[in-house]
């Protein structure tokens, strides 16, 4: 039998613990609150030119929309969609392969003479797209202050998004490399040749040494025969293991296709047209090994001290 001093005791422990465990649950409530959901960012790039890096993109971003990956349904559960940004800036053609006419694009948007809702096409193929500047120069040399508006812009599209794509521009550029090093996970595109992936090697050299950030997975593009892609990427891997420590994934080859190469404007996207074509069914396996190492196409639950467009100002004053 407890004594009256004891009882007295432990009620006032009771009460203490009872309201500290309150308090956490409370402040865990809050952190949860605080939290919110941002897309999967993902980085489509190349070294060079030429690689099919643009046509991977889009391909892509079709064929996320067709729901290879998410239940078609959920599209009309939650009013997500797939986008597309051509971060391609001056060059860019995402928009012709998706058979879209821009009248405002991320040139208005820096600018200041368009909001960034204003630049979102509706694609008859599926994902929503942000289409850059082509064939103006000033958008090949963006200075900080217009780079910080295109980030803050960016944080706000992840955020209404299951999986947001960014069609990258050739080279390493610092306005090449800051949006590169803050999305969640990088596809570098390479062809078999000595220079596309001497140019892919100083990709991965320039942004190992830029930032922490997870593995690259790699596309061989262009591979003239099957098993070629393979080889081509071992050799890639070994140079960037012993020089920079950085661990590639391989998603996968596609061939030469003369279904792709003799592609004409007005055309829908291949994926669509042919879907059973041997570059539509490469299409897929690349998205099948790509979730095998995002783990899923679904938006996850970030602070916003951590999110997309944190990540992208604090990388904007490492590179300006």
């Amino acid at each position: 039998m407890l004594r009256h001093g004891e009882v007295g005791d432990r009620r006032r422990t009771e009460r203490f613990l009872g309201r500290w465990l309150g308090g956490s649950a409370r402040r865990e409530e809050a952190a949860a609150a605080a939290n919110r959901e941002e897309g999967l960012t993902i980085a489509i790039a190349s070294g060079k030119g030429g690689t099919g890096k643009s046509f991977l993109a889009t391909s892509l971003a079709v064929t996320l929309h067709q729901g290879v990956a998410i239940a078609p349904s959920r599209w009309r559960d939650t009013n997500r969609r797939v986008a597309l940004v051509d971060c391609d800036f001056g060059l860019a053609c995402d928009h012709l392969l998706l058979g879209a006419k821009p009248i405002k694009t991320l040139q208005h948007v820096i600018s200041g003479g368009a909001r960034f809702e204003d630049t979102i096409i509706e694609t008859q193929h599926g994902p929503r797209l942000i289409p850059g500047g082509s064939g103006v120069q000033r958008m090949a040399n963006l200075g900080r202050a217009e780079l910080a508006v295109l980030g803050s812009e960016l944080g706000a599209l992840v955020c209404e998004h299951d999986v947001v794509l960014l069609d990258i521009g050739a080279g390493i550029s610092p306005q090449t490399v800051l949006p590169m090093s803050c999305t969640d996970h990088v596809i570098l595109v390479t062809q078999p040749e000595i220079a596309a992936l001497t140019d892919a090697y100083a990709v991965i050299k320039c942004l190992a040494a830029q930032c922490q950030r997870s593995p690259f997975s790699i596309v061989v593009n262009r591979v003239a025969e099957a098993g070629q892609g393979d080889k081509t990427f071992e050799k890639l891997a070994e140079v960037a293991r012993r020089f920079t420590g950085v661990e590639l994934h391989y998603l996968g080859e596609v061939l030469e296709d003369p279904a792709v190469t003799q592609r004409r404007l007005g055309q829908p996207p291949l994926v669509v047209s042919h879907p059973e074509c041997a570059t539509s069914r490469s299409i897929h396996l690349i998205l099948d090994r790509l979730r095998a190492v995002v783990g899923s196409f679904r938006p996850r639950s970030v602070e916003p001290s951590l999110g997309f467009g944190a990540r992208f100002q604090t990388q904007l004053g490492q590179l300006f």
